[in-house]
């Protein structure tokens, strides 16, 4: 077993990749470890490093993937090792592999952090967890230490913005920014969009109307795309949108900041914050005078170069401002941005069309497998128990989750044929199934966020439970936003109570679905046109207080501070 090089060698060119891989110089780092394994010898050091150095200058998955098995070869049965396979196997798209490869390394070191956070979303996603107290036994050794754990993952386990703050450090990129050289001002504001999903995803969904309705006079826009698509749709519009459009998929993030900083940009926008495909680094090393965490990630980056959080009153009430590292704008009404230009679903069609039944209460959830959990199951299935002329249509996205389903609702004593699975579809057809149903049921730490605009957009009600961090306030942001303030519950039995009220109540059922349809042309959620204006305005007082020599403070439209 050759797991490192033996202490009295001395391998000059392994020791200067690695340097230069933490450098984030991955393109040097590659070059100098395809030399050392030839030159010093192969070790599973050698080759766990040479996977990162790929997967970091966009190398194909295949050549990850045998650079981190040559590492196991090496090291067999190594825990870590084991663990680092398994998460190329996740990044590669291959869950149901590096489920059981992660679980392998728990079977050898039960307390392994690499492993250990990611069987827990990959249990979610194929609704393999166990109950409430081996999750929370599970989360309490990855808490109880300073490991560094994926942010996006821990918001759908822990309803703790302190929790969020502190494990967002961790993995903020550690890197000292270059002073950003000062430029000539521009005729307009100069703000550049960064964003991983400039194509059929829900950022442009809910971005799309925003980009059509953005004020050209006053502002220029520069898009640094990191995985363009020109097959879709949404990449035409973004083209479109650009003033100057830079394709950065072939740049590593130091790159790309060196290129945005050349573009005299006066606001970056990060659409991605700590998410999949995300590049932290491109601003920890400040690309703007103005840096402005929005809409990707709900919660904080972390990130000492990174200004201000995109917000309102409810996603981050007055006081709650300590667990963001960011200073905070608060938009009027609701953060979220909606496309009211999108087609208005009819549901007319028949139930039959999407497999669903007549004459029975439609309850749904559409979020991710991953956001559900055993509480949020056990609490839908006592739902179904008081409520027994209903049926529950469960998003499982593009596995078949059947058998899972069917198992866990019969474990809670409910017929396993009232829980009835669904896949993905495209916008519309989407929208028209939402119509179809009576009442979608939102998970708890981590909300519908998109998926709640969608449901009132399609005229349907979304029963949230409001929580303390981001990402557990936001679908109640959005209800309140829409006029339907009452669908936020502040307790697991309101929640229960209110989904069997509202399903046995036909009169109020009617009367929700009613203003639900009218918000559409009435509320402050649906008003893309104001909702980009005061948008707009945030950011330019963010530029203003800039010019000013003013450091960033807490700002909305009603004057400064929380």
């Amino acid at each position: 077993m050759t797991i490192a090089f033996p202490s009295g060698l001395n391998p000059p060119l392994f020791v200067n990749a690695v340097r230069q891989l933490k450098g984030d110089n991955p393109v040097e780092a590659k070059h100098l470890l395809l030399r050392s394994l030839r030159e010093e010898g192969e070790t599973a050091l050698s080759y766990h490093y040479l996977a990162r150095a790929i997967a970091d200058t966009q190398g194909k998955q295949a050549d990850v993937l045998a650079a981190q098995a040559r590492a196991l070869k090496f090291a067999p049965g190594n825990p870590v090792f084991l663990a680092a396979f398994g998460l190329r196997l996740v990044d590669a798209g291959r869950d149901q592999e590096a489920l059981a490869v992660l679980s392998e390394t728990l079977a050898r070191d039960p307390q392994n952090v690499l492993a250990l956070p990611w069987v827990l979303r990959l249990k979610r996603r194929y609704l393999q967890w166990g109950d409430q107290q081996e999750e929370d036994a599970a989360l309490a050794t990855l808490l109880d230490g300073d490991f560094v754990i994926d942010p996006l993952m821990l918001l759908t386990f822990v309803d703790d913005p302190a929790v969020q703050l502190r494990f967002s450090r961790l993995s903020a990129p550690k890197v000292t920014a270059q002073p950003l050289p000062p430029h000539a001002p521009h005729d307009k504001i100069r703000i550049g969009y960064f964003s991983a999903d400039f194509r059929e995803h829900a950022t442009m969904h809910l971005m799309e109307g925003v980009f059509k309705a953005h004020d050209r006079a006053g502002f220029e826009f520069y898009v640094y795309d990191f995985t363009p698509d020109p097959r879709c749709r949404q990449h035409q519009i973004i083209r479109d949108f650009a003033d100057v459009y830079q394709d950065v998929s072939a740049l590593s993030p130091i790159q790309t900041a060196e290129l945005a900083r050349r573009d005299h940009l006066d606001i970056a926008v990060d659409l991605k914050g700590r998410t999949t495909d995300s590049r932290p680094m491109i601003f920890a090393r400040r690309v703007a005078p103005v840096q402005v965490s929005f809409l990707g990630f709900p919660g904080t980056t972390a990130m000492a170069e990174m200004d201000y959080m995109i917000a309102d009153n409810i996603t981050i009430p007055a006081g709650d401002e300590q667990y963001y590292s960011e200073q905070i704008l608060r938009m009027p009404g609701c953060y979220q941005p909606t496309n009211n230009a999108r087609v208005v679903p009819t549901g007319a069609h028949p139930r039959s069309k999407f497999g669903l039944p007549e004459g029975r209460f439609i309850f749904a959830n559409f979020n991710h497998p991953h956001k559900v959990g055993p509480s949020e199951f056990g609490t839908w299935m006592e739902i179904l128990r008081q409520v027994p002329n209903s049926v529950l249509l469960f998003y499982a996205g593009k596995n078949d989750l059947s058998a899972e389903l069917a198992s866990r609702a019969e474990a809670h004593g409910i017929d396993a044929a009232r829980i009835l699975p669904c896949g993905s579809l495209s916008q519309q057809e989407h929208l028209e199934r939402i119509a179809q149903v009576d009442l979608c049921l939102d998970c708890f730490a981590y909300n519908a966020h998109t998926t709640a605009s969608d449901a009132l957009w399609a005229g349907v009600p979304l029963l949230t439970l409001c929580g303390r961090q981001f990402a557990a306030r936001v679908a109640t942001s959005i209800m309140s936003a829409a006029g339907v303030p009452e669908l936020s519950t502040d307790s697991k039995e309101a929640y229960v109570a209110a989904a069997v009220r509202i399903a046995t109540d036909t009169r109020e059922l009617q009367a929700l679905k009613r203003q639900i349809k009218e918000c559409r042309h009435a509320s402050t959620l649906f008003d893309t046109n104001t909702w980009t204006r005061n948008y707009e305005a945030l950011l330019t007082k963010c530029h203003a207080r800039f010019l000013a020599g003013e450091a960033p403070a807490h700002m909305s439209l009603g004057g400064d501070g929380a």
